[in-house]
Order: structure tokens, then C-alpha cells, then sequence
């Protein structure tokens, strides 16, 4: 009996019965490995991320090759000659995307496996033919009968002939000539993008239902008839320019589709009929049973587009899942962002679950993947909680976007037929093509649709047609393309300066001494002085021979050792002595490899430095020093923060002498102040447990191979020369990043450390700024200090409240005056002598609430009393003339800085018969109130105009009427939001205002 018939009719192929009886996924993948690491000497490498870190032209991996561009271009050596792995491939856009169809058919996804074999300078087409066969007629058992193979018959736009040295060969291997057949550049000439390695391939396709010869049926996209193994033979490099070189060695690149290999072995016409995605239908069935189960419906059976949604979601689950672990970030790429609101989308429309669907299928994606991708079962806390984090994000979004929406539908119904539940950035994407009224959808338009409203091509396309805009999608996949390399490529300056010094004939900067230092055995750090000779003098952009006296220039130097700003990290400051003469250099800058040294020039009277002089570069070794231990303690921040919160990813760091800042993504409830001692005390116990600064210097290929390894989302680091910074402390501690920044060769070098701020920036974002050495003990010893002081003044208005609150007829001035102070203690400067630990400002804060309600409580009790005995005094000292002997009275209300809230109707009442105007700060919000008795108004003098030309003015805010009372005569002024520090001032002229004009008017 054919091992096939035991499958259902439907979904069953006939199939050979020589199948092996483990045909789980598991085991396909497993043999293809020891066929090629065992039996024919391949090398295993693990499959690279996802996220093309050391590549800018592909936004995802999307073939096996590309971890090995460097080997195929000649920029990198191979590992192994001969290399075999299952890498993870991401096809959502470009040349290769799949995101649109995932669903409708058995066999696309937008995440898949590629079994590959490569050879890098070894064997060429004849023996990876041969290999290629053997595995699937001899290991894998599959009919010669039902395979056919493809070759390139030639392009001559290419300037290629047809590859008849393939042909022959599979003739000799035995294939029968009617089934060798010839095609296209569009079939058999792989190119991984627009540019790149390429070459000729031959693919080996499999007819799933016959044995009867189908050839004249092969690529017409017969779902029973398809691709199985791509062969490249990658001996070519596409330039920019589109033309095509040969490459220094000829190299095999093969690619078999790992889930369509299952298929085929497990007898499955669909790929989602096999183990590989079985699971996660059920595993969807079980969490939302008030759904049908999946039928592996397709086309018009699947009249409700169930099955379809059952395909897409489970696709789906498996992407995000390798995204999320591969520290991608959805805010960073739109079309995983774009994958997830799909997916909560069908949860929520097709399997009725609000939340949480979607994170629960990750757990069945863990446990089905996790022991061959072991990244998934390390970052599960990540996966779930940006899942958690972006499903809340979405829903918010979705909420004001849809409402939006349908307002905007009202004129321009056709606007529902797109999804804005799927994509909200519709409503800013079409607000963006209305106020400009173009008439075509053209590449700058479309790359800001896509950039900066989060659209995607589909979007993009759905709007035009809505819109009636013609719309070219190659014109925004160029602007993509351009967008990926102008971002990576180094920023030159536009002055003819810079463009002569790149066009040079003279050697780049030599900086093989940059990071250069030794320590002594008391722990002193030396930076070795650096002969150097002047090569080019810049001043006022342009090339000079000698410049004079006190001059403002830069020096480009043979050499150099100073640090030029990158990586967050500010540049060296140092100088250069030169027989007695001195440039203090100020800036180091790196133009495209040459380093300019900015600075000034102090030397003799009528002395002057030419090109060629020789002179002593020396680093400031104070100013290094401290850079050093807040980028290594930036580092170590960052792995604390991640080992706690769990998912985070950093956005950007700055390292200078004075501090350390740190803004990172937290998918999850923010940093508390808690949190933040922890992780401060995870570091200083760090700092305490003086750990080698290891520094290892890889290629991209190593850095792949690496596990653990912190990488910024979006940030494309070099194919060589990758600096790995890498600290390793107790109870599993580990910080690795790669690092092109300055460092110290011990955790205890740093000293000491301490958070000094922490400010949020918006949704998920975090702004931590942290201080090293001698700054954090200054921090610490002004904690000390503050806290001291102000459990003083605690207990002082703990036992006299009541009669600081009564001296002086009710005027606390003294303890206004202290709070105040205290208050602005706590808000300094990063730079500033008065930091103090996020932790003691915290405790201060609390004293001063604290202190500040006692106070508060007590002038509720009293507050009656405080305002009519403030009053009745102000009455007696501040009641004012005008020359015609009219009296009035402009007043501060001094005791409302202690009050929770001050009702200025109560204070005003006790001036009913003169013209007044009260104004009152509390909470650092002032308030004014104007009354004007009836007998005294006029044309060119009332309430609203007294206040509304004086107090108002000052202040810039607007005027409210008092309700039941005319403006006229009373008025009140808009309350506004004032600085502690801008108040005095704004006061004084207040009231200056306010009385000239009642003495120029009344």
C-alpha cells in the first residue's frame, strides 16, 4: 500500500514507499543537515537573525546567502569551505514579497526555512548537482519520474550565454533530456536585490500528482507542480550602475524551502496540511472552540475567507514570533508592525478573542521551534511582552483613527473600502495627499507615505486608486533602496575642502593607536604620546601653508589617536606641542578616514606653523578617562535595565565627561523609582566586583555565530573590524554589544555610579541619564546633605506649624521661602554641582509633599482666618492713592503659596467699596481677580480693562467672566502655569503695571 493513502482525499499526494517512517519536519530538517554535515563534509553554521545587521540593502534576511555576501563579494574569508545550515528568511517586501498572499494558496509565507549548502571556492555545478540528487532520489526517496530541472538559456542584455555546462551535466547524472529545460533571466538568473552577488541557477522542480511527463507545464504557477531546490552558481556582481563584473571565485549558493520540502515528504499538497503549522491550527481552534475548525478550504470554497484566516494568522504567529526574538522592533519596521495589527485584527474580527490570542500562539511557536532556534526560548519574556505592549498601542490608535475615518467617509465614502483597523496612519496618509492636491502619487510622496505615516505599498496603491492618483510602486522601491544606503553611508561635507581632501592622493588617518593604554600598578591610566607630522592646514574652508599666532584652524595629521565622535560618544579634546609652541585641539572629526584636529594655535609673537612641521600629539588623559567609564557603565546600564524590564531595546545613547544618558525602549510598565535603585545597585555591585572590559575583534560572520549579543534595532555595523565590548558578572550578568567607543579595562576603574534622572518620552520611552567616579559620590554626599536639611525643617514645622502660621498676622514668608529653595535643589541641570541620586530626589520630594500638606492642612483648618487677617493688614499697609485722592489697592495674596486652593471671592469681599485687583500663586498656578465699584467706572477705566491691560498682559493669558456679574465690574483672569523661578519677576511687574495704570485711568 502507497504510504500516501492513508492521508484524506483531499489533501493527499501519491508518493513513494520508501519514505522513511520519521517523517516529521523535525527529522526532514535534521537529514538534510547530517547528509551534508556527516556524509559530505559540510560545516554547520547557525542561521543568522533575521534583521540584516552588517547590510544595508535588504531590510529582512530573505535567502539563505545573505550572512555570506561578504564571502561571495571577496570582502570577508569563509569559515569553512564548505558550509550547511537552515537559515531564517523574512520575505514581506521588495523583490521578494510574499505579505499579500500568504493566505490564498498552500505555500507562501512570510517567514520560512531555507536549507542550503554552500561551497565558497570549492566545488562548483557538477558536484553540487550531484549532491543535490543524490539527497532527494537516494536519502529522501522521492521518484526520478516526478522531477524535472530548469538551467538559464542566456540573456544577452546581460551579455551571459546559455549555461550548456549544466545541461550536460545532468544529462550525465542521468536526467532524461525531456526533462531539462531551458528558461529565462526571469526563472534561472538569481540576484538577491537590485545589486549584489548573482549568478545562473538551475532549479529542480517536482510534479506532487504524476509521473507522466508535464515539462511543457513547468513555472506556468500550477500549484501541483512547483520549485523544490534552487542550485546558484554565483560567479557574477551587479554594480549600481546595473553592469555586471565577475567575482574573485566562483561559489555555490543552493536554497530548498524547508517547509515545501515537508509537504512533499509528508505527502501534502498544502503546506499548512503538515506538522510545520498543524499544531497551530488547533493550537488557534482550542483558544477561540466557538469557531469552526480549519478545513483547508481554498478559493471559492472558502466562501468566508475562514481558512484563509486560519492560514494567515498562523503564518503570522510564527514571523512575529522570530521578529520579536531577533530584537526587531516593530516601531522600527512598518511591515512587522503592519503583521501584527493584522494578526490582532483576525483575532478580534474572525476568532472573537479581544486579546491576547496571538501571544498565546507564540507559546506553541516557542515549544514547536525553540530547540532548533534556541533564541525563542531565551527572549519569550521579550516576544510577549512587545506583543502585550503593541497590541494596547494598536487598540488605542484604532480607536480615534476609526473615528476619524468615518468622518472623513461622510464626503468620500469610497474611503471604507480600506482597512483602518489594519493600518490607522490611513487617516494622516490621506490629510497628507489632501492638503497638497498633487496629481500623481510620486516617489518623494510615496516614500513620506511610507516613512513617515507607517503606509505600505498596498496602502498606498488602495488610497491612489480612492483618490483616482497614478501610482508607479517601483518609483517608492528605489526610494526605499536609496533611503537604506544614503543612511549608511558616511556624511561628507559640501565645502570644496572636504572633496579635495577625499580625492587626495594623501593616506587616510593612521589611527591603529586609537584605543592604545596601559594602566600602572597604583591604577593610573597612560596614554602614550604620538609622534605626528602635519599633512594638510584648513582655515576658513580652504587649504593654507602656515597659519599665525592665536589662529582657529584644523590640522590633518599622518596620525592620530584622539577619538572623533561616534557612536554617542564626543570626541578627545588633547594637543599637539610643537618645539614650544602649543595647538590645544578642541574637536577631532573623521571626514571619510582623514581626521581633522580643530583648534587653536598659541605660539610666539611671530612664529608660524607650516605644512610638515612635526610635533607630540598628547590626549587629555583626565577628559579620555571619564568618557571611558560612562561608556562602559552606559553599557552595563543598558544590560541591567534589559535584565529587568526584559523586552527593551536601545534608541540612542550620549556619552560625555560629565555624564552618561541613555534613552531606551520599555515594552511594558515603565521604570520605577524602585526599579531604577535596583538596577543602579546592580551596577555599583558590578563596579565593586572589578570585571575585565573584555574587547574581541570580529568579522560579521563571528558576530552572527555569537549568542546573547545586544544590538541597536536599525543599526548596520561593518562586515569587518566589529569591536565586541563584553562584560560578564555574577548570577548570570552579561553585557555585549559591538562598540566602536572608548573604554576602561575594569569594571572598578569606573568608580562609582548613580542615576540622577530619569524622564519619560513619550509612550514605552525611557530617558536615563547616570553619572560615574567622583560626580556620583558628589551626587551622593549632596544627597546626604539635602536630606539632613530637610528632615530638619521637617521637624521644625512639625512643632511650630501653627505658630509660624500666625506670626506676622498669618504671613508664612519664611517658610515659603524655604520650600522654594528646596524645590529648586531639585531641579538642576545633568551638568550642574547639585545633582543628586533619582532616589534621594525622590525621598525629597515626598518630605516636601509631605511638609507642603501638613502646611496645607493647617491652612484649611485656617484658611478663613489666614485670607480675612492677610486682608484686614493689607487694608491697613497697602491701600493706595491716586492724585485725585482715589483709593485702591493691588495685592499679592502672600498665603496662598501654602494653600491647596484660594478662593479670591473671599478675598476681594473685604474691598467691596474701592477698585481692586488680588493675585494669588499656589501650585505653580496664578491666579488674578479685578473688582471696580459701580461709581467709579468709566469709559476709559473698568475691571476687564484694568486687568485685562496690566496683570493679564503680563502674564499673557486671557480674561474669564466672574458669572452673575457684569466684566465690567468684576472680572477674573485665566489661570496659568508659571515657573517657580520666572515668578518673582513677572510678579513685581504685575503689580507695577497695575498700579501705573489705575493712577493714569481712575
Amino acid at each position: 500500500m502507497l504510504w500516501g493513502r492513508q492521508f484524506g482525499h483531499l489533501n493527499s499526494r501519491k508518493f513513494s514507499k520508501y519514505v522513511d517512517k520519521d517523517k516529521t519536519g523535525r527529522a526532514i530538517r535534521q537529514k538534510f543537515l547530517d547528509y551534508f554535515v556527516n556524509k559530505n563534509g559540510h560545516n554547520f553554521v547557525k542561521s543568522s537573525p533575521v534583521v540584516p545587521f552588517c547590510d544595508p540593502t535588504v531590510a529582512f534576511v530573505n535567502a539563505g546567502m545573505n550572512q555570506f555576501k561578504g564571502i561571495f563579494l571577496g570582502t570577508q574569508e569563509a569559515p569553512h569551505k564548505r558550509v550547511a545550515n537552515s537559515q531564517k528568511c523574512i520575505r514581506v517586501g521588495g523583490k521578494h514579497n510574499d505579505l499579500n498572499v500568504v493566505g490564498g494558496d498552500g505555500y507562501h509565507h512570510t517567514f520560512f526555512e531555507m536549507l542550503g549548502n554552500w561551497s565558497f571556492g570549492d566545488y562548483f555545478k557538477r558536484e553540487a548537482c550531484e549532491l543535490a540528487w543524490k539527497l532527494l532520489t537516494e536519502e529522501y526517496k522521492i521518484q526520478p519520474a516526478r522531477l524535472y530541472v530548469t538551467y538559464f538559456k542566456g540573456d544577452e542584455e546581460l551579455g551571459i550565454g546559455e549555461d550548456l555546462e549544466t545541461k550536460e551535466i545532468w544529462k550525465a547524472i542521468g536526467v532524461s533530456e525531456d526533462r531539462i529545460l531551458p528558461f529565462t533571466s526571469k526563472d534561472n538568473f538569481w540576484e538577491m536585490g537590485p545589486t549584489g552577488p548573482c549568478g545562473p541557477c538551475t532549479e529542480i522542480h517536482i510534479d506532487h500528482i504524476a509521473s507522466n511527463n508535464r515539462a511543457k507545464l513547468i513555472n506556468k504557477g500550477l500549484h501541483d507542480l512547483t520549485e523544490l531546490w534552487n542550485l546558484v552558481f554565483i560567479q557574477y556582481n551587479r554594480k549600481n550602475n546595473e553592469s555586471i563584473d565577475l567575482l574573485p571565485e566562483k561559489h555555490v549558493d543552493t536554497g530548498m524551502g524547508f517547509e515545501r520540502l515537508t509537504a512533499v515528504l509528508q505527502g501534502k499538497i498544502s503546506n499548512y496540511d503538515t506538522d510545520n503549522f498543524s499544531y497551530l491550527l488547533r493550537a488557534i481552534h482550542k483558544n477561540c472552540s466557538k469557531v469552526p475548525q480549519y478545513q483547508g478550504k481554498f478559493g471559492e470554497s472558502d466562501w468566508n475567507s475562514l481558512d484563509a484566516s486560519y492560514r494567515i494568522l498562523s503564518d503570522h504567529a510564527r514571523m512575529v514570533s522570530i521578529c520579536l526574538a531577533d530584537a526587531m522592533i516593530p516601531e522600527q519596521n512598518q511591515k512587522l508592525r503592519r503583521i501584527l495589527r493584522r494578526s490582532f485584527v483576525l483575532s478580534e474580527n474572525v476568532f472573537k478573542k479581544e486579546t491576547g490570542l496571538l501571544k498565546e500562539l507564540t507559546n506553541y511557536v516557542i515549544e514547536h521551534l525553540g530547540p532548533v532556534y534556541t533564541e525563542l526560548e531565551r527572549n519569550v519574556k521579550q516576544i510577549q511582552q512587545i506583543i502585550d505592549y503593541e497590541e494596547e498601542v494598536y487598540k488605542s490608535v484604532r480607536k480615534s483613527a476609526t473615528e476619524e475615518w468615518t468622518k472623513l467617509a461622510k464626503n468620500q465614502p469610497e474611503l471604507l473600502s480600506l482597512d483602518i483597523n489594519e493600518t490607522p496612519g490611513l487617516v494622516a496618509g490621506y490629510k497628507e495627499i489632501r492638503s497638497t492636491n498633487p496629481k500623481s502619487i510620486d516617489d518623494r510622496l510615496a516614500f513620506k507615505l511610507y516613512d513617515t505615516f507607517g503606509l505600505d505599498e498596498e496602502s498606498i496603491s488602495g488610497l491612489a486608486q480612492v483618490l483616482g492618483l497614478p501610482f508607479n510602486v517601483s518609483g517608492l522601491y528605489k526610494q526605499l533602496e536609496l533611503a537604506k544606503i544614503k543612511s549608511k553611508q558616511p556624511v561628507l561635507s559640501a565645502t570644496d575642502v572636504h572633496h579635495q581632501l577625499n580625492r587626495s592622493k594623501i593616506p587616510k588617518t593612521d589611527r591603529s593607536d586609537l584605543y592604545s593604554c596601559t594602566k600602572t600598578q597604583d591604577n593610573k591610566y597612560v596614554f602614550e604620546e604620538l609622534p605626528v607630522r602635519i599633512l594638510k592646514i584648513v582655515k576658513n574652508s580652504a587649504f593654507v601653508s602656515e597659519v599665525g599666532p592665536d589662529s582657529f584652524c584644523s590640522l590633518l595629521l599622518d596620525k592620530s589617536n584622539l577619538y572623533t565622535e561616534a557612536g554617542g560618544q564626543m570626541s578627545d579634546r588633547g594637543t599637539i606641542l610643537f618645539d614650544g609652541d602649543v595647538f590645544e585641539i578642541t574637536e577631532a572629526q573623521d571626514w571619510n578616514g582623514y581626521v581633522l584636529h580643530k583648534g587653536f594655535l598659541h605660539s610666539g609673537k611671530d612664529h608660524r606653523l607650516g605644512v610638515g612641521a612635526s610635533g607630540v600629539l598628547r590626549i587629555d588623559p583626565e577628559f579620555r578617562l571619564k568618557n571611558m567609564r560612562n561608556h562602559t557603565a552606559v553599557h552595563l546600564l543598558n544590560s541591567a535595565i534589559k535584565r529587568l524590564k526584559g523586552a527593551t531595546c536601545q534608541k540612542s545613547s550620549k556619552v560625555t565627561q560629565n555624564y552618561l544618558n541613555l534613552d531606551v525602549g520599555v515594552f511594558g510598565e515603565k521604570l520605577s523609582p524602585d526599579e531604577l535603585g535596583t538596577i543602579e545597585n546592580t551596577i555599583k555591585k558590578l563596579i565593586r566586583s572589578d570585571l575585565p572590559v573584555k574587547i574581541d575583534v570580529l568579522d560579521s560572520q563571528q558576530l552572527a555565530s555569537l549568542d546573547n549579543v545586544t544590538l541597536i534595532p536599525g543599526e548596520v555595523y561593518p562586515e569587518s573590524g566589529i569591536r565586541i565590548v563584553e562584560v560578564e558578572g555574577p548570577e548570570g550578568f552579561l553585557s555585549r554589544e559591538p562598540c566602536c567607543g572608548t573604554h576602561v579595562l575594569n569594571t572598578g576603574d569606573i568608580g562609582d555610579f548613580c542615576v540622577i534622572s530619569c524622564k519619560s518620552l513619550g509612550r514605552g520611552t525611557a530617558s536615563v541619564h547616570a553619572v560615574t567616579g567622583d560626580r556620583a559620590k558628589l551626587a551622593k554626599s549632596n544627597g546626604i546633605e539635602l536630606l539632613n536639611n530637610l528632615e530638619t525643617l521637617e521637624k521644625s514645622v512639625k512643632d511650630n506649624i501653627d505658630k509660624v502660621m500666625r506670626v506676622k498676622g498669618g504671613k508664612p514668608e519664611v517658610l515659603n521661602l524655604a520650600i522654594s529653595a528646596f524645590k529648586q535643589h531639585l531641579n538642576y541641570n545633568v551638568e550642574d554641582a547639585t545633582i543628586l541620586s533619582v532616589g534621594v530626589k525622590q525621598q525629597c520630594t515626598d518630605i516636601l509633599s509631605k511638609i507642603t500638606k501638613e502646611i496645607k492642612d493647617s491652612g484649611k483648618r485656617n484658611l478663613k482666618e489666614f485670607i480675612e487677617i492677610e486682608m484686614r493688614n493689607a487694608l491697613e499697609s497697602n491701600l493706595s492713592e491716586t492724585k485725585n485722592n482715589q483709593k485702591y489697592m493691588v495685592h499679592y495674596l502672600r498665603s496662598s503659596l501654602v494653600l491647596e486652593s484660594v478662593s479670591l471671592q473671599k478675598a476681594t469681599k473685604f474691598c467691596s467699596d474701592i477698585p481692586v485687583i488680588i493675585i494669588s500663586y499656589a501650585d505653580n498656578m496664578v491666579k488674578a481677580r479685578c473688582c471696580v465699584p459701580e461709581g467709579l467706572r468709566t469709559d476709559g477705566f473698568d475691571a476687564e480693562k484694568w486687568l485685562t491691560k496690566t496683570v493679564a498682559a503680563v502674564f499673557k493669558c486671557g480674561i474669564l467672566p466672574s458669572k452673575g456679574h457684569d466684566s465690567a465690574l468684576v472680572c477674573n483672569m485665566k489661570p496659568k502655569k508659571v515657573k517657580l523661578e520666572d515668578w518673582d519677576p513677572l510678579l513685581q511687574e504685575s503689580i507695577e503695571a497695575a498700579r501705573k495704570y489705575v493712577e493714569q485711568h481712575l
